[in-house]
């Protein structure tokens, strides 16, 4: 090569690795800090730089994908319900279960941590569950669990990734008696923070807009994103409704008035009664972004 190729062929190298690794920096810069794939039904893969959140792990597919009664069924409140077989409609996506750090639980019924979940899970994952809730996942093999009353909080970090976790009430009923019978249940507020980077995320659980609710909500601004929990599950059965539907979704984005909402716990199993049409249907613009995945697809909070 003549010499003067030679130097041209160094500046051209030299420019091009500059180049590169000026689009390496802008990427670096502007790639999302905050990514959250829908798995189907309540369960969300939460990914905030190394850190991996997995909320009430449901890993059961085809037609009997888990086991507990059904509440849209009529039977006696005094016996319960018949245990049952329940179809998920959906495909689970692909996740790798090794690399969560923390699962978080609303609540312990089997339509939130499903069989098939209790027997996959690693038996030392740390758990955050409702108060009360310890002795059951003891009963599972799982002794890594940590209560959160209302109120109450748990932090994480890694790398200057930092993960704070409030639990807020979730009432499972407007109904006090058939509220205690199914057992008290949390919701989340989540806030992710990162050298000057902050967001938040409320997670409802399965909950209505109760009075306590609302008062502890007032605590916190409004959230970047709300993920509620829907499927007016309930209502042709005994226990009355006992999850959102569109209506109460639509009032509680009136309160909270989150950046964007994204319905989780709707259309992955035949338990869920209400069609997530409906919520597009009555939705305006008027009560704030409506965002809808498909089971597996993520959204990316930069």
């Amino acid at each position: 090569m003549h010499p003067l190729q030679s130097v041209k062929y160094i500046l051209s190298t030299v420019s091009f690795s500059l180049l590169l690794s000026s689009s390496i920096a802008v990427a670096a810069q502007n790639e999302s800090k905050l990514s959250l794939q829908w798995l189907g039904g309540p369960t969300m893969l939460i990914k905030f730089g190394p850190l991996q959140l997995l909320t009430d792990p449901m890993l059961g597919e085809g037609e009997n994908a888990y086991q507990m009664g059904d509440p849209n069924e009529m039977f006696d409140l005094s016996k319960g319900p018949d245990v049952i077989d329940h179809k998920r409609l959906t495909e689970l996506p692909d996740f790798n279960r090794e690399e969560i750090d923390l699962s978080i639980l609303s609540h312990t019924h089997e339509d939130h941590f499903d069989q098939i979940a209790q027997k996959l899970l690693d038996r030392q994952l740390p758990f955050i569950v409702p108060a009360g809730a310890t002795a059951r996942l003891a009963g599972q093999g799982f002794n890594n669990s940590q209560e959160l009353a209302w109120g109450q909080q748990w932090q994480l970090s890694e790398n200057g990734y930092h993960i704070e976790i409030t639990a807020l009430p979730a009432s499972h009923s407007t109904d006090p008696d058939i509220n205690a019978l199914l057992g008290k249940g949390n919701g989340y507020w989540f806030t992710f923070s990162h050298e000057n980077w902050k967001k938040s995320l409320y997670w409802t659980g399965d909950s209505f807009a109760t009075p306590e609710l609302l008062q502890s909500l007032k605590a916190f601004p409004s959230p970047d994103i709300m993920l509620p929990h829907m499927g007016r599950v309930g209502t042709s059965g005994p226990l009355g409704q006992i999850s959102m539907g569109a209506k109460e979704v639509l009032a509680l984005m009136s309160v909270v008035e989150p950046g964007v909402t994204i319905p989780i716990h709707h259309s992955t199993y035949e338990l869920y009664l209400e069609p997530i049409q409906v919520l597009l249907d009555r939705h305006s613009s008027k009560a704030g972004k409506l965002r809808l995945l498909a089971s597996g697809e993520t959204y990316l909070l930069e």
